[in-house]
């Protein structure tokens, strides 16, 4: 008896790898597979690299109630500080600063310890006694603190504030969340100058739009049919439209923004409407200037990159890792897509009997167009009723 079961436990392997060769044998047939990349051709991004300049801005405030140490802190930022080539400048209290200096190594950086709190950048000071009060109204409350709007909210300023205090001209500005990175990856110069040079070339067409005007933020899903009646007077919108992780744009751009956002969250603030949460008061401001905001939308149903792709299984774009991330392997440079790829693929190998997809890389879309999909090609933009001075 012992025997038999063990005869059948044999064959039971040798029928799994006899089906495991067959399908990479399929996959490699079928171009499936991450050392096959005939979706996606070597594409002539370096004649803007020389004199492309980018800076990523980002942060580190510790909330007054975290049970974190800084080893934890030092964990998150390594993935980010300590691999990520490009420039940065970082904001952290002067109790984290040597933290921040010790992981970022040799790399080139600045550290702003100017602010000891969320609290006291100057669109927020005097604001602490208004945002306990505000966060009574958070129907998210149990997860969320006001220090925490603070953070979220100081992100505009925080990269703006950069961009004046630098010494060098930079092309391009990124805030970058510093806990976006957290798995393994293989991103160094990042975003890569070449692939924001085309991918602000493609909006600018599509959109219309002068690529000194255009801003930058991920997306995760269009707002619900509903809102197409929306106007300003209503207040932001709570819906998981924008992703405030990562966004940013020309010089130009990023101070337009930093002004446009105050705009509204003080004069919502001052009409007891809940600002808390910057993700909500961002989505306004996409529906009111759609035309100057470009995006990536992993899960675009109508993009030439999902089709023909197993959504049950895997992502809308293949094996991509966490598609709230997607954006930083769609800004990396061809070399380190592909190194993503074959990252990605050879953590699934335990799951050979799924069908999956080498990550595919998607188009560019104007907020404008997955608005007039969303809402019918004769929906326009409400007007806005405040406006920014004339600069």
């Amino acid at each position: 008896m012992r025997t038999r079961i063990w005869h059948f436990f044999f064959a039971a392997c040798a029928l799994s790898f006899l089906i495991l060769v067959y399908k990479t044998h399929s996959i490699l047939r079928d171009g499936r597979t991450s050392l096959v990349y005939a979706l996606e051709p070597e594409s002539n991004t370096t004649a803007h690299t020389n004199q492309t300049q980018i800076l990523l801005v980002s942060g580190l405030f510790p909330l007054s109630k975290s049970k974190h140490s800084k080893e934890d802190y030092r964990t998150w930022l390594s993935l980010f500080l300590g691999s990520v080539t490009t420039d940065i400048y970082f904001y952290t209290p002067p109790e984290l600063a040597e933290l921040v200096a010790e992981v970022r190594g040799d790399l080139p950086i600045i550290i702003n310890t100017t602010f000891s709190t969320p609290f006291d950048i100057p669109p927020l000071v005097g604001l602490k006694e208004a945002y306990e009060k505000m966060y009574e109204k958070d129907r998210e409350r149990s997860r969320h603190s006001p220090e925490l709007y603070a953070i979220w909210n100081g992100k505009a300023y925080y990269l703006d504030e950069a961009l004046k205090n630098s010494e060098k001209q930079y092309s391009y500005a990124f805030w970058s969340d510093a806990g976006s990175f957290r798995k393994e990856h293989l991103y160094r110069n990042w975003p890569d100058s070449g692939r924001v040079e085309e991918i602000w070339d493609q909006g600018s067409r599509l959109s219309g739009v002068d690529k000194e005007d255009l801003l930058f933020f991920p997306m995760w899903e269009p707002p619900s049919a509903s809102v197409k009646y929306w106007d300003d007077s209503l207040g932001p919108v709570d819906t998981d439209f924008s992703e405030g992780s990562f966004f940013g744009g020309s010089p130009q751009t990023v101070r337009w923004w930093k002004e446009l956002f105050f705009l509204y969250h003080d004069h919502y603030l001052s009409q007891g409407i809940f600002v808390g949460k910057d993700q909500t008061l961002i989505n306004a401001l996409f529906l009111l200037y759609p035309s100057r905001v470009i995006t990536v939308w992993a899960s675009d149903p109508d993009a030439p990159a999902h089709k023909g792709l197993v959504t049950s299984v895997e992502g809308s774009l293949g094996s991509c890792g966490d598609h709230w991330y997607y954006y930083e392997f769609w800004l990396s440079d061809l070399q380190a897509r592909n190194g993503m790829r074959n990252l990605w693929n050879s953590k699934s190998w335990f799951q050979w009997w799924k069908e999956r997809s080498t990550c595919r890389l998607t188009r560019v879309v104007s907020v404008k167009d997955v608005l007039t999909r969303r809402f019918g090609a004769k929906w326009t933009p409400p007007e806005a009723t405040l406006s920014l001075p004339p600069s």
